[in-house]
């Protein structure tokens, strides 16, 4: 029997106000079972854990996600929840153009972060999808914007648990990638010094 092996990513949730982060994190962390049904500005920032399988591994990526407040009043103490992160997620909501529009706003915000520059693999998340009625930024946009800025993109509706978890399985992949590849490079360096 082989023992199981659990890393720590701790993920962080950016994006302006009601753009749907806690809607998106709690559906996420209880398996599509709790949705919010009404909206409750998040001050500071709220944190859950949740365990994610790598297939075909051993591994386990226990997700320490934090949902940051997108409030501009919070700006200022964000930084002090980023330290040791190792990934991030970027909402916005695709009936809001303005929350498409402040994105170039929290990548400024992100590439800040040192803990964030190096290997670290972020998502752009573009939330509400279940609204199309009221959509206000195109697909192409978002998809544009994640591969301008090395993100991958996801759109999903957290409303109707409808691709909610792939943000997060991604990231916890490319954790365990990230991982595996500075595990490489040691072992190898390891070898070459004897």
């Amino acid at each position: 029997m082989t023992s199981k092996l659990v890393l720590r990513n701790k993920c962080l949730i950016f994006g302006n106000a009601t753009v749907g982060k806690t809607a998106l994190v709690q559906t996420f962390h209880s398996d599509g079972t709790q949705y919010p049904k009404t909206y409750g500005m998040t001050i500071h920032a709220d944190v859950c854990v949740k365990p994610v399988n790598i297939p075909d591994t051993n591994v386990t990526i226990e997700m320490f996600i934090f949902d940051l407040a997108g409030h501009d009043v919070f700006q200022e103490y964000l930084s002090k929840y980023c330290k040791s992160a190792s990934s991030f997620i970027l909402v916005y909501d695709t009936t809001n153009a303005d929350s498409f529009k402040a994105l170039p706003k929290w990548i400024q915000f992100i590439r800040q972060i040192k803990d964030l520059r190096h290997g670290c693999r972020g998502v752009l998340v573009a939330t509400k999808t279940d609204q199309s009625f009221r959509r206000a930024v195109p697909t192409q946009q978002g998809e544009e914007f994640a591969k301008q800025h090395n993100l991958v993109f996801f759109e999903c509706s957290a409303a109707t648990n409808t691709d909610v978890e792939a943000p997060f399985y991604y990231v916890a992949n490319a954790f365990h990638e990230l991982f595996e590849e500075n595990l490489r490079v040691i072992s190898k360096a390891t070898a070459e010094m004897h």
